[in-house]
């Protein structure tokens, strides 16, 4: 299992075959933002999210930019690791608690409801 790295995005490869991806946006040269993680459905969610997120903060620590997350698993990440949220840019979203974003319901109502 190795880790590839292309502009905007990291990969876990085995055997060529992709079992996770994080997608990234460098808005600046300041600023990154962490967008989506990915993970196929037949393997580890937790496992292979915290390599590659462990990955992209060594890249965002390296380049010295700060990070806004969109993903909820990596908000959930760094909400479990503080000492990884030196890099967080200012009005994060919180994850947790009244304020946090919730699920829009699928339901859509009609005038006649």
């Amino acid at each position: 299992m190795t880790i590839t790295e292309q502009p905007g995005q990291l990969q876990v490869v085995q055997d060529e075959q992709l079992l996770a991806r994080l997608h990234y946006l460098r808005l600046s040269d300041t600023s990154w933002v962490l967008e989506q993680i990915f993970v196929r459905p037949s393997q580890s969610a937790t496992t292979l999210a915290d390599q590659l997120i462990k990955r992209f903060t060594e890249l965002a620590t390296a380049a010295q930019v700060t990070v806004k997350l969109l993903d909820p698993y990596a908000k959930r990440y760094f909400s479990q690791h503080p000492a990884d949220q030196a890099l967080l840019a200012d009005h994060q979203l919180p994850v947790t608690g009244d304020a946090a974003v919730k699920p829009v319901a699928l339901h859509l109502h009609t005038e006649e409801e």
